[in-house]
């Protein structure tokens, strides 16, 4: 029992992490305070989660695709920038890490 495994739960020699489900553009995360409220009034705990994607965009300032992982509204906000890469330096985004 966690003896070999390592912290990121990548123990099989892969690159591949656990990653938060966070937005790489905006850092929204998780609403972890939701309520489902009952008919008759019972209050259960819940979490609402962020709406995350996939997202492949040609960077033009470094001549490549990026693959990052953005909310819709994070989807929105580049289409409003009109790319990634403005939308990068808006919002303090490395894209030389993706």
């Amino acid at each position: 029992f966690g003896v070999h495994t390592s912290v990121n739960g990548a123990s099989n020699g892969s690159t591949m992490a656990m990653r938060a489900r966070v937005c790489d553009l905006l850092g929204k995360r998780p609403n972890r305070q939701a309520r489902a409220v009952s008919f008759s009034h019972k209050r259960n705990k819940y979490v609402q989660h962020v709406n995350l994607q996939n997202k492949r965009y040609f960077s033009d300032e470094l001549g490549r695709t990026v693959r990052v992982r953005l909310s819709t509204k994070g989807m929105k906000t580049v289409d409003k920038y009109g790319g990634i890469d403005a939308a990068a330096k808006k919002f303090g985004l490395d894209l030389t890490q993706h």
